[in-house]
């Protein structure tokens, strides 16, 4: 198999160390980027991926081509790719805010398959939006690949601002929300060392308790939670603050840049 990385930051790299974590060899995997990016060597050094800026020898006899880019690039890339893209290759787009419609239109009418994963894919934990053009076959295999770095959920392509809002950015929102209950911590009389491992220790065992159990996240919730206690004192001061008022106008602004983004 050959998989080519159009884009190495953030997202991308996640993805294809999250591939060689679970046993994807790295020779498999190209990755280009600009003339003089030393991610390009750095990325060779240390996993042993093969980078190349020369696009003809990146695309011969290519099985999947990943369009990591900003969206606002993508038309450079598409000079880049289109007169060396076999009609065999599949392509993979992780790009917000860039319909199938779009990459076919330019790219051949080539199979094509939208994803949305998030930073988790480097722990092989993501949660991956996946949507298919139409002329797509052996989705198996696709769906197979992408699961090396986490959980697929098939969606349609009208919902991909949505789950980019939900769990494309959601950790960001995650650890933004980690990040101020360490500072309360502090605030609280730990130093600083100490709310870092507090919080970090208190979100692992938390996600575990969720991972290990079919209940729902209200019962968890409520199991810890005496009328008239500490827990329920400090729930009424979310509540009282309208915490809920506050996860949905942050959703809302994610998804709305998402639909703008689709409009550009």
């Amino acid at each position: 198999m050959k998989i080519v990385f159009y884009g190495i930051g953030n997202m991308a790299s996640a993805i294809f160390k999250g591939m060689i974590n679970e046993g994807v060899k790295p020779e498999e995997i190209f990755v280009t980027s600009i003339p003089g990016d030393p991610l390009l060597e750095l990325f060779k050094e240390e996993l042993g991926v093969m980078p190349s800026l020369n696009d003809a020898e990146l695309l011969k006899n290519a099985d999947y081509v990943v369009f990591a880019t900003k969206p606002q690039d993508f038309e450079s890339v598409v000079e880049r790719v289109k007169a060396n893209l076999e009609d065999k290759t599949k392509l993979i787009s992780i790009m917000a805010g860039t319909t199938i419609e779009t990459i076919q239109s330019k790219l051949n009418g080539n199979e094509t398959v939208r994803i949305m994963p998030n930073t988790n894919a480097v722990v092989q934990k993501a949660v991956n939006g996946v949507a298919f053009s139409e002329n797509f076959t052996n989705k198996e295999e696709l769906l197979k690949l992408i699961e090396t770095f986490g959980t697929n959920v098939l969606i349609e392509e009208s919902e991909f601002n949505r789950i980019t809002a939900a769990t494309g950015s959601g950790p960001a929102f995650l650890y933004y929300l980690y990040e101020k209950y360490a500072d309360s911590l502090v605030n609280l009389g730990f130093s600083k060392e100490q709310a870092d491992v507090l919080t970090r220790e208190l979100v692992i065992g938390t996600a575990e308790m969720m991972k290990n159990t079919d209940l729902p996240l209200s019962t968890l919730r409520e199991n810890i939670t005496s009328k008239k206690g500490t827990t329920d004192a400090g729930l009424k001061s979310l509540h009282k603050h309208d915490i809920e008022k506050i996860f949905d106008q942050t959703l809302e602004a994610a998804k709305t840049r998402g639909e703008e983004l689709s409009k550009d």
